[in-house]
């Protein structure tokens, strides 16, 4: 997220960050994400390779590779009943809001700016959870914005 919380403008991140986003692939790699319908269809040529659960109101959605569930519930008990011992929330906004009260790890990339949108990751109170770890990224000719990797465990 950028400085004032934004995660998307649109359909799309506001930002080109190529070291943020093989991260985020590599930290995900192995697991079940689970992400809203509009998130899916942003992304989902560079999700190919997940294994991945979207959930949408929408009846009969077809989702090609992904498994599809009308609920956040419905998304975390699916990716129990496979195995998943920790199931990423990859967006969006909506999804984000909805699910950060069940979460007990947070994997948060703050990016240094402020961008345009209209998505924003939800507001969390950084009190009640412990900062594991934190990796810093400075701009440089691949990455227009420095960005901080960070791991929260709930206390």
């Amino acid at each position: 997220m950028g400085t004032n919380r934004v995660i998307g403008n649109g359909p799309k991140m506001p930002w080109h960050l190529p070291d943020e986003l093989a991260y985020f692939m590599n930290t995900t790699r192995d697991h079940w994400v689970l992400m809203g319908r509009l998130t899916y269809e942003s992304y989902k040529s560079v999700m190919r390779n997940h294994k991945v659960i979207v959930v949408t109101s929408k009846t009969n959605y077809n989702a090609a590779y992904a498994l599809v569930v009308n609920s956040i519930k419905d998304g975390i008990e699916l990716a129990r009943t496979k195995g998943e011992n920790e199931l990423f929330i990859s967006g969006g906004g909506r999804v984000f809001k909805d699910s950060i009260h069940l979460a007990d790890k947070i994997y948060l990339t703050r990016i240094d700016n402020d961008f345009e949108g209209d998505v924003f990751f939800p507001e969390f109170n950084e009190n009640q959870w412990d900062l594991v770890t934190e990796e810093f990224h400075a701009k440089d000719q691949r990455h227009a914005f420095s960005f901080t990797f960070k791991i929260f465990t709930m206390k």
